[in-house]
């Protein structure tokens, strides 16, 4: 059974109105050993029973030959867990952690499939993860499909489009469902509405050669995953990430 181990919160900033990012460390070693998708899950001072206090983020950092992880948190309204790490925890606050665990992870070989990655709010932490890794690694295509409400809500904005500069096999698009940007970014896709048009369009072909990762809350998830076999894709080419 995994260890709890000692956790120290080294700095927080704000990524949007809902959104923190806070870095965790493991002061009992040097590096933080983890596959890009992970996550942490952290024993927080919520609850007398144990397992009422336990909460699972996904890892929004690549590995980077530090102690520390990043970890991508929107604030859920009446959420004991994010109530406690929004308005309490701060810079020095020490938590429980046990290793990084999870199985929604891409193949540690060199990819023989483009990757087509679909989420919603905090689901692009797992996605951003892989993408800061894996890149300039491989030749094989990935698409990030990016689901929000707001333009200020599109986490990691000004990276993943930067990314996207760089990198020839990397593909951004965007979408909103309440609010479009006054300011167009030129080059990239921000479209009203939500993620399924996306993908329905993009990948309305049946390929062999092609897996979609799904990760954001059940709902959507749900969806995608019921649209995707209903365009003939097989099980064994849709993997999920559930949230909630």
């Amino acid at each position: 059974m995994s260890k709890w181990k000692e956790a120290v919160v080294k700095r927080i900033e704000q990524r949007s109105p809902t959104v923190r990012s806070f870095w965790i460390s493991l002061p009992d070693r040097e590096r933080l050993d983890f596959r890009p998708g992970q996550f942490l899950t952290l024993d927080l001072p919520i609850s007398e029973r144990r397992r009422e206090r336990w909460r699972s983020y996904s890892i929004a950092s690549a590995p980077d030959d530090t102690n520390e992880a990043e970890l991508c948190i929107v604030q859920l309204p009446g959420g004991r867990g994010t109530r406690y790490l929004f308005e309490e925890a701060t810079v020095g606050t020490e938590l429980l952690t046990k290793e990084p665990g999870g199985v929604f992870t891409l193949p540690d070989r060199p990819l023989d499939y483009d990757v087509v990655m679909i989420c919603t709010g905090t689901g692009v932490a797992p996605f951003r993860s892989m993408l800061l890794q894996r890149l300039g690694r491989e030749t094989r295509n990935f698409h990030l499909i990016f689901g929000c409400r707001t333009p200020a809500d599109l986490l990691y904005r000004e990276e993943l489009e930067g990314l996207a500069r760089k990198h020839p096999n990397f593909t951004y698009t965007a979408t909103l469902s309440r609010e479009m940007p006054e300011d167009e970014t030129p080059g990239f896709e921000v479209l009203p509405g939500y993620v399924h048009q996306v993908y329905e369009q993009a990948y309305a072909t049946v390929r062999p050669d092609v897996k979609f990762y799904l990760c954001g809350w059940s709902q959507m998830v749900d969806e995608a995953r019921d649209r995707l076999l209903k365009l003939g894709y097989a099980e064994e080419q849709i993997i999920l990430e559930l949230y909630g």
